[in-house]
């Protein structure tokens, strides 16, 4: 399949800045939910994190911005 651009995350978790942002980024992999392509796993890096979401770098050209929240369920480490 095909990759579309502008797609939405859908188990994105919304927008809001990051409580504990972070000078030294850890490398994650993180499951991300597209709207019209399905999940998919990804290597990226946490940038921030609250309690319960984790804030990561998104370098994917179907994604419009730079970063995404996603509940912690969705993270792991590398």
């Amino acid at each position: 399949m095909a990759w579309l651009p502008g797609q939405v995350i859908v188990n994105s978790t919304g927008a809001k800045v990051p409580r504990h942002p972070l000078t030294r980024l850890i490398p994650i992999l993180a499951r991300i939910l597209w709207d019209r392509d399905g999940g998919e796993r990804m290597d990226t890096v946490v940038l921030g994190w609250t309690r319960r979401e984790v804030y990561l770098r998104m370098s994917d050209r179907r994604y419009n911005f730079a970063a995404c929240w996603l509940d912690a369920a969705d993270v792991q480490r590398r």
